[in-house]
């Protein structure tokens, strides 16, 4: 049964709300590819595609390889623009929207999911990634004209949209400068979906849309805060300073959980989507284990938050 399902009666910490149930006409692109290129890649993704199948939600594969003709299309951009790159990649960029929202509109998707990767957009990165960061930033332009369709990013997502909308992403390392720190952002690496993997603390923002999702299983601090436990597995992060915090809240964005070292955690927009550095939806995956660690209270309770969150994403209205 589904573990949705089998917990929709479940109120934790006072609350009266329950997960809804599953059903209705949701259909999830799932951002993949059927190649493998990065380690445990398609895996990964695979588990996801697994976990929202057996949910009874219809998953469709948005493959990121084949969804557009790159070179192509570049060819035929470059040639139109007589030389000019700037403008090129601009033209490029409306034409891969164009293939992106004509894919999106045939099969009737109305949620997308940018799972983690393994290629950093801090430092150099491995190839094919302008196809992933290019259909990335078609989506994020295709959720703008249509707030209608939820967008759900984690890890390298959250990094590839933030990246589309001009937010700095820097590597941990120029963040936090205690090594040991540094490694407690990837502790949950190469496998945020193991059993048995190390979590992170994370402090949700009181007042942000994440914190009344996870109200729904935990109380907050005396200061309204939040703390759950997801895992952890990132070397890159958006830059916490107070130029680009400015710019997030210019293009309507809020930061809505951090690290105990103040490394940016979540981010939430305007039309009710959050996006995670964490791996929420690898406690989800695995759920059927966590929600049965007698000895590990923090893990249930963290579990369940998971699921609220993979529940808002598709079925908030």
């Amino acid at each position: 049964m589904s573990v949705i399902l089998l917990f929709s009666s479940i109120t934790y910490a006072g609350t009266n709300e329950n997960l809804h149930p599953i059903g209705g006409d949701i259909v999830v692109g799932l951002l993949k590819t059927e190649e493998e290129i990065y380690p445990c890649e398609v895996g990964l993704s695979q588990n996801i595609y697994e976990m929202f199948n057996n949910w009874g939600v219809k998953t469709v594969l948005i493959d990121y390889n084949k969804i557009i003709s790159l070179k192509k299309i570049q060819a035929e951009s470059l040639n139109l623009v007589k030389q000019d790159k700037i403008l090129a990649r601009k033209l490029t960029l409306d034409k891969i929207k164009v293939e992106v929202a004509q894919f999106i509109k045939e099969h009737k998707i109305n949620r997308i999911l940018i799972p983690g990767n393994y290629y950093n957009l801090h430092s150099e990165p491995f190839p094919p990634t302008p196809y992933h960061q290019l259909v990335t930033e078609a989506i994020v332009k295709i959720m703008d004209d249509n707030p209608a369709i939820h967008l759900l990013g984690i890890c390298g997502g959250l990094q590839g949209i933030m990246k589309a909308k001009g937010i700095e992403v820097v590597s941990v390392a120029n963040l936090v400068n205690d090594e040991e720190k540094q490694r407690s952002h990837l502790k949950s690496a190469p496998n945020s979906q193991q059993e048995g993997v190390p979590l992170q603390q994370i402090k949700v923002v009181p007042n942000s849309r994440l914190a009344e999702v996870t109200a729904k299983f935990l109380p907050p601090d005396e200061n309204g805060w939040f703390s759950t436990y997801f895992p952890n597995a990132h070397s890159g992060a958006v830059i916490n300073t107070p130029e680009n915090r400015r710019k997030l809240e210019l293009l309507g964005y809020k930061v809505a959980a951090f690290s105990s070292d103040g490394v940016i955690e979540a981010i939430e927009d305007k039309h009710g989507n959050i996006y995670f550095q964490s791996h929420p939806e690898a406690l989800v995956v695995k759920s059927d284990k966590n929600l049965y660690l007698l000895n590990h209270k923090a893990c249930q309770i963290s579990t369940l938050v998971a699921i609220a969150i993979i529940n808002d994403f598709l079925y908030r209205a």
